[in-house]
């Protein structure tokens, strides 16, 4: 059941990195620079510290892996393509605020720890999309975000089912929220716009 509920929670990431790509390329979706800066490096680091997090399973780890690939593949074709909508200070300082933390992480080399930490870096990064949608300066589909707020679910229904420990349910519970969001304001914004 775990490997099961794994590679749907893991194809949802897929589908859903895969149908924002596409946003990306063509024009749909306008990406905010400072949280796919920080979305780029921390989801890497995420995936490896994620691992320590659920005890080495590779299964629950799975969404996280294939999390940090969809990041980095839309991060590479949005910066060659030039789709990032333009910095402001609240972006300025969410990213400021992500290094700090993500130097924190750095000094106490605890993966457990680092972990939860980067969900904090996560929780920053959320915010400069959602200010930018909220503002009307970024423009973004809802179906990526609904897919990957899917996939989350499916993995604290999977860690929830397996116990390993409750420290692995802060990372997707964090996606669940922050995905949630952009999906839900991405919903009404093209309510509106229709």
């Amino acid at each position: 059941m775990i490997q099961l509920i794994s590679i749907i929670a893991g194809l949802f990431n897929l589908a859903a990195g895969t149908f924002y790509l596409r946003q990306v390329i063509k024009n749909e979706s306008t990406p905010n620079p400072t949280t796919w800066v920080i979305w780029v490096m921390v989801t890497i680091i995420n995936a490896a510290t994620y691992f320590s997090v659920v005890k080495d399973n590779p299964w629950i780890a799975l969404a996280s892996g294939v999390t940090a690939l969809m990041v980095f593949l839309i991060f590479i074709t949005s910066l060659f393509k030039g789709k990032f909508t333009k910095l402001n200070y609240v972006d300025i300082a969410s990213l400021i605020l992500a290094v700090v933390v993500g130097v924190f992480w750095q000094v106490s080399g605890n993966a457990i720890i680092s972990n939860i930490f980067l969900q904090i870096v996560f929780i920053i990064s959320f915010y400069p999309t959602i200010h930018s949608l909220i503002v009307g300066v970024a423009k973004e589909k809802p179906l990526p975000w609904f897919l990957g707020s899917c996939s989350y679910i499916l993995q604290i229904l999977n860690i929830l089912l397996n116990p390993i420990t409750l420290w692995a349910l802060v990372f997707p519970i964090t996606q669940l929220i922050g995905q949630g969001a952009i999906a839900l304001l991405a919903y009404f914004q093209n309510y509106e716009n229709s």
